[in-house]
């Protein structure tokens, strides 16, 4: 599944009134969740006021969300962590960054690391375009999913 795929699940999730969703796609299966599972098992779901049943008003909305047209090709794209670790900008302590708040980069290019597990993981540009925004500071930690980035058109 791509990467940016799951951003869109992501934000479709985020923008709906479900709390969780499961999506498969040739053979992959991906699970998001605005909740974190409780050890006990129980719900933390409130009840519901509504006539419809939970899985109809669920599969409805999934449906609709479903259907919402493509993001144009002018809209930002935000680059996210793909892993767990500390985020750098720059190769070395005191070396120039990757890639700062208005450079030109090419798809592909890194434009940050993220350390994990004493590896150093490059942070590629999906797309060619322009840095708009750099979300997080050097050396702060991050998780997959994370906004690291704003990648506009050039």
């Amino acid at each position: 599944m791509d990467l940016t795929v799951i951003e869109r699940l992501m934000e479709m999730l985020q923008n709906s009134s479900l709390n969780e969703m499961e999506v498969s796609e040739n053979g992959m299966r991906i699970r998001l969740s605005k909740t974190a599972p409780r050890s006990n098992g129980v719900s933390a779901a409130a009840p519901s006021m509504r006539q419809s049943s939970p899985e109809a008003m669920a599969a409805a909305e999934i449906a609709a969300l479903m259907a919402l047209p493509d993001v144009a090709e002018t809209d930002e794209v935000v680059i996210v962590a793909g892993l767990s670790g500390t985020f750098y900008r720059a190769p070395a302590p005191g070396a120039e960054p990757y890639a700062k708040e208005g450079d030109v980069v090419e798809e592909g290019q890194t434009i940050a690391l993220v350390e994990a597990m004493k590896m150093l993981n490059p942070v590629e540009a999906p797309r060619s375009g322009r840095i708009t925004r750099i979300l997080i500071e050097d050396g702060e930690p991050v998780t997959p999913g994370t906004a690291l980035a704003l990648l506009g058109r050039d």
